[in-house]
This record gives structure tokens, sequence and C-alpha cells, in this order.
């Protein structure tokens, strides 16, 4: 960011460029005036999860994206639940993006067109190698023990995990001779590499066995989705036309089947192809980027009916953001017949500006080939069939979504390449 000419007024220029869209707007000055009059009193008395005062004027948001915009996510550990880790611009938003006003706002095109521009000029610097300055192995850094150690923890207590890793970098490829471990940006750090070796694919001579596309925990499995739906914000449901962006290949998928699974910040975050087959189809559709469903932000209480709004925002939106959000679609024709037409949508959300795809049109993959990354924050996606594909899913991912509550199966990913289901 230090290469760029910043406004007169010390911000960066995308973000310049916001400020200047709402000032021009008495529409937008009186929503983000209402917005800040719903986020109740108690909750702005306390600092946000990386120190700083609570957010109470449009102004103080702009500055606050501002700042995040010149530095790189600082670690943190990943028990905290005080704050949206790693993911400074989506902390900033949290209590903004929970009120009925401020999802309106975060809904709009003309606030997504500036905050995608935003986006992007951050994505810049975490390419750059400055951004690599927190990419260290001192107390603090991502590379400290303390930090190695939770990501090598959540690597090896992963589902049906092949392998144990003894260190970090014998998961994951890296040089510990070299700055930064040869890390050449934080952007590189945050889309690190497995070894070879510690993600083998299920049954790689079998097409009939569907694997899992990410590191990831499961969220959600419905059946018999429709085409169309109206939406509700309250208890969203799942829409092929809606995810799909009204293709007209989405009347292909109409009553079939959708798994949903999310990625943390510490997650490996590129994703593979869950059958093998050729591409059929490649799409990047553009979204929101902090949108979340107000239905449980603020408005949702509790039993004494207190506000209980997502303080991991927009954690339980992940359904709705499928339809909203910026994604990037993958359809791939596998090669097992049975199978027919395979969905990956691939949903970005906390702090992440893009949803990178590595394959084109016309490409043959194998299972388990790397088809694409996410960059910058947290994750989530979507695997779809067509309807009329007979499917055995894990038992352990069933135990997973009916909310077993054991350490044994809640809060653990499921390893990538690992299986999801086979053809029954």
């Amino acid at each position: 960011m230090a290469s760029q000419k910043l406004a007169e007024n010390g911000l960066a220029p995308a973000v310049h460029h916001l400020l200047q869209e709402i000032e021009k707007s008495a529409e937008l000055l009186h929503l983000f005036e209402r917005a800040f009059r719903e986020i109740p009193a108690p909750f702005q008395e306390t600092p946000d999860g990386f120190g700083h005062e609570r957010i109470r004027h449009y102004r103080h948001l702009v500055q606050a994206i501002d700042r995040a915009t010149k530095t790189a996510p600082v670690w943190m550990s990943m028990l905290r639940t005080d704050c949206v880790i790693g993911c400074p611009m989506n902390e900033a938003l949290i209590w903004f993006m929970n009120t009925r006003t401020g999802a309106q706002i975060l809904a709009r095109d003309d606030i997504n067109s500036h905050l995608g521009m935003i986006l992007k000029e951050w994505g810049r610097f975490l390419s750059s190698p400055a951004s690599a300055s927190v990419v260290h192995a001192q107390q603090g850094g991502w590379l400290s023990p303390e930090a190695r150690e939770e990501m090598l923890q959540a690597v090896n207590a992963a589902h049906n995990a092949a392998l144990q890793a003894p260190s970090f970098e014998d998961a994951f490829v890296c040089d510990p001779s070299q700055p930064s471990w040869g890390f050449r940006s934080w952007d590189d750090f945050f889309t690190r590499r497995f070894r070879p070796q510690i993600r083998p694919v299920a049954c790689p001579d079998d097409d009939g066995v569907i694997v899992m596309p990410c590191e990831s925990q499961p969220l959600a499995l419905a059946a018999h989705v429709p085409e169309q739906q109206h939406f509700s914000l309250k208890e969203t449901t799942y829409s092929f036309r809606g995810m799909l962006n009204n293709d007209p290949i989405a009347s292909s998928f109409a009553g079939g089947t959708v798994f949903q699974g999310w990625l943390s910040l510490f997650d490996y975050h590129r994703w593979h192809a869950p059958v093998a087959g050729t591409v059929a189809k490649v799409a990047q559709i553009p979204g929101t980027y902090f949108a979340a469903d107000a239905s449980n932000g603020f408005e949702s209480v509790d039993a004494a009916h207190m506000p209980c709004p997502d303080r991991q925002a927009p954690d339980k939106s992940q359904r709705l953001l499928t339809s909203i959000a910026t994604r990037t679609v993958v359809i791939l024709g596998a090669d097992d017949a049975r199978l027919g037409l395979v969905g990956f949508i691939a949903v970005g959300m906390s702090d992440v500006s893009s949803c990178v795809a590595k394959v084109k049109v016309g490409d043959r993959v194998s299972k388990g080939q790397e088809m694409g990354s996410f960059h910058y924050g947290g994750s989530s996606y979507c695997v779809l069939f067509q309807p009329g594909v007979c499917l055995t899913f894990s038992p352990l991912l069933g135990a997973a979504l009916e909310g077993e509550s054991s350490p044994e199966i809640q809060g653990r990913c499921f390893a990538v390449n690992s299986e999801l289901a086979r053809v029954a």
C-alpha cells in the first residue's frame, strides 16, 4: 500500500471513493445513521477484539476499513471467541452487519462495488513481499511455536486423516531455513500447500466415490432442493437458481442434493475436484462481501429476551451467502455416468476478496486434483448433485451434521480428499 498515492485525507484511493459514495447520497447518510442507532448501547461499551474503540459513525467505519487495508492480519489463537480472528475488516463491521439496516446497506450493489475494489487493493498488498512481515517465527507471528502447534493440531485432528504429521514443516510445503520459511507474502502463507503424502485421495480408482473438496467442517446436507425458492431470510433454504445466478444449468439440478461445508482462517484453503471428469462450466459470480442475515443479528434474542447477535458473523448466514455472496462455480461432467453433472461453488466470506479457479472449460480433472483457492479470509462451499443420484454419505458426516456433541465429532475438520459419499 505504501507505493499507492493516498488521498488528501490520508485514505487509500479505493477507501476514499467509498467515503465519497456515502457522502454524496442523502439516502446512504440516513441509512448509516439509522444502522448505528440500531446497535444496542451495551455492545458499544468495550473495544473490539483488536483493541479499537467501537464504531459509532460512518467516518469511523471508513477509517477502520482504511486501517485494515494497510496491514496484514496478525496471528491470534483460534481459541479466542471475542473477535473475528484474522479478519480486521469483518471485526470492524461486526455489530454494524448484525443490524437490519446495516445488512440492507451491505447488500447494496453500489456499496459492494466499492468494497470489492477495496478488497482487491488490500489483496495486492497481501500478495506483496511487505505483507510477509507478520509471517515469522517470533512471538506473535504466524510461524511462532504457538501458531504452528495450533495449525498442526487442526491438521492431525481432522477426521479421516491418513497420516499424523510430526511438525508443521512435515505437514506443509515450506523451508524453515529461509526468511518467512519461504513464504513470499501473507497470501502465499494463507494458501500454503500440503505436502503430497498428507492428504491422499480416497479410493482413487473408484469413480463412484466422491471426496471432500476442501479441508472443512460440515454445515448442512439438503435433499430435494428446488430450482427456485422465494427467500425468507429466516430459516433460509437453498435454491439452485439463486446459487447459480439464474444460469439455465440450474434446471439440471432441480430436485437434487446440496452439501455445504465451511473453512476457518487456519485451514488449508485450496479446493480439489470431488470427482474425476471434464470441466463443463466455470463462472465468476459477483455478489456481496459482508452482508449477513439480519434475523441472526440483534433481532435474535435469548431466553431472557436479550439480544444475542452472531459474534462470528456471517457464520450463521452461510446458507444465505450461497446465493448472494461473491462466488465461483465449477461444473464437472463426471466420468461415472451415474453421477452426471457435479457442481462445486466456492463462496467468499469474512474478508475474502477472491475465489480463484485454476481450471477452465474442457479441462480433464482427476479426482482430488486442485481446482482453485480462496484468498484472504474465511470461506464456505457447496457440492451440488443432480436429482436421481442415489448417494450414501459417511456415517461420521451424518453424526456431525446431526449435532453429535462429543469432542470426537464436533469442532474437527474432515480431511480434504477423504470420502464424502459414494454412489449407492
